[in-house]
């Protein structure tokens, strides 16, 4: 029997019809990102210049390289109050389809803190950064090949010494988007997409009033499409984060971030934020959020 156009379009029709797609979005794999988040806490007191934290480094390197993205590290040297320090960003790349690229960020340094000697910055630094790896995996893994090149950028420096300013903390966010204006790729880069503090049990993403509208708009939107709205929302005020290094370059930016971690925020910057206080749920739900933001609605 001759094909003819119904036989050819069968597929395509059955495909439509089912509301599937021959590439899904791939999906977190909670208990991965859970390990990974126990496996860099265990490097301890992970504080910017220290041998913990450059430990932390080539573990990051390592894994995901292991997980196929293509890896590389900047390393500078900043003066800082406590002396010379020097930092290191660590980029994972995913080739795109486009040159043109999206940037998903994390700090993976933590505060030290003189009343906090037992400070392990579970949530605050190793969450969303175990997230990052956990998102390479999961991209890698499933083939989808993203519509632009994926930068996961892990920031080095993001805590300040004494308070925040222009020459206190966010050292790698300022340096990275530093260099990307003067190699004159700030247009390649669509988008900005950080993540900080987001393992919280009693998860409550709340987008600051310093984020692109339209990333707000995007990010509660695929929340919905996930059946999340519920831990997403905008907020009227403003966060000073890693983000805001690349608002100032004119780069769509946004900060998915809880900041009210434990009752009246206590657990934060203290001895409380351990990994017993980090939920697989909340991993999944963040995590499941923005990879169906860089993937399908951010462009």
């Amino acid at each position: 029997m001759p094909l003819n156009w119904l036989t050819l379009a069968l597929p395509a029709l059955l495909l439509m019809l089912s509301g599937c797609s021959p590439h899904p979005v791939p999906e977190i794999d909670s208990n991965n990102a859970y390990g990974l988040v126990t496996r860099l806490v265990s490097f301890g007191k992970r504080y910017a210049g220290t041998e913990e934290n450059r430990k932390q480094a080539e573990f990051i390197v390592a894994k995901a390289s292991e997980y196929g993205a293509s890896v590389s590290v900047d390393r500078f040297t900043c003066p800082t109050s406590a002396g010379l320090i020097e930092f290191a960003n660590i980029t994972a790349e995913i080739k795109g389809k486009s040159s043109d690229f999206v940037i998903i960020g994390s700090h993976y340094d933590i505060k030290k803190i003189a009343s906090a000697p037992d400070f392990e910055g579970a949530n605050d630094g190793a969450s969303s950064s175990a997230l990052l790896l956990e998102m390479i995996r999961a991209i890698n893994a499933s083939g989808y090949i993203p519509p632009v090149t994926l930068k996961f950028v892990f920031f080095d420096g993001e805590e300040c010494q004494i308070a925040y300013s222009e020459n206190d903390g966010f050292w790698g966010s300022r340096n990275y988007a530093e260099k990307l204006k003067n190699a004159g790729l700030s247009s390649k880069c669509k988008a900005v997409v950080l993540l900080d503090m987001i393992g919280d049990a009693d998860l409550g993403v709340t987008l600051p009033a310093n984020s692109d509208r339209k990333l707000v708009e995007k990010v509660l939107e695929s929340a919905g499409k996930i059946g999340c709205s519920q831990y997403f929302s905008s907020t009227n005020f403003e966060i000073l984060d890693d983000h805001q290094p690349f608002l100032l370059h004119g780069i769509p930016s946004i900060d998915i971030i809880d900041f009210d971690y434990g009752p009246g925020n206590a657990y934060w910057h203290t001895d409380a934020d351990k990994i017993d206080k980090i939920s697989k749920k909340s991993l999944k739900i963040v995590g499941d959020c923005v990879l169906r933001l860089v993937l399908t609605s951010i462009y």
